[in-house]
């Protein structure tokens, strides 16, 4: 069951064994190939451990579709599309207010962590405050709560003043 266990893979990025994170989020890559979340966290555990350049090298390869807006996100991560264009086709979407808001949430959560692994760090807190914000991600069932909860953390390590809690992501 080992492949099944990709938030062991966020837990090892988070203690800062940015290899282990990756190798966990490739176990995981065997058992779904669709799931292009997994491959962005492979991604920025890779860029943590050996620089963007080798990161994206070495990105995942996916020919299905996978929600949105993952797909364009992990267009950003490759360095094909911009942030702002992220945002901008997910309000230029026809999509109920529901799909709107659930789809920003997680623009949001990986644009800040881009804007994070980029060195931007004001930008990554900008766009992780916009992510905690969402009134429904700490409490939904089935959806992005458990990911508004990394976006919690992610946010409270960057805005932390330095010295308390965990390392800095």
């Amino acid at each position: 069951l080992d492949a099944l266990h990709w938030r062991r893979g966020l837990a090892y990025f988070y203690v800062g064994k940015y290899d282990e994170a990756a190798s966990q989020f490739e176990r995981y890559y065997v058992f779904d190939k669709v799931d292009r979340e997994n491959g962005i966290w492979r991604y920025l555990a890779q860029c943590k451990a050996h620089g963007r350049d080798r990161a994206r090298e070495a990105m995942l390869v996916y020919e299905k579709d996978d929600r949105a807006p993952l797909p364009d996100v992990y267009r950003m991560f490759a360095g094909e599309i911009e942030p702002a264009e992220v945002l901008r086709r997910i309000n230029a979407a026809d999509l109920s207010d529901q799909d709107r808001q659930k789809r920003l949430f997680y623009a949001q959560l990986y644009i800040g962590l881009h804007y994070d692994v980029e060195g931007e760090k004001e930008q990554a807190i900008e766009h992780l405050r916009e992510a905690v914000a969402d009134e429904k991600g700490s409490t939904g069932g089935y959806g992005p709560s458990y990911m508004w909860q990394v976006a919690r953390l992610h946010y409270n390590l960057l805005t932390q003043p330095a010295g308390e809690g965990a390392p800095a992501p």
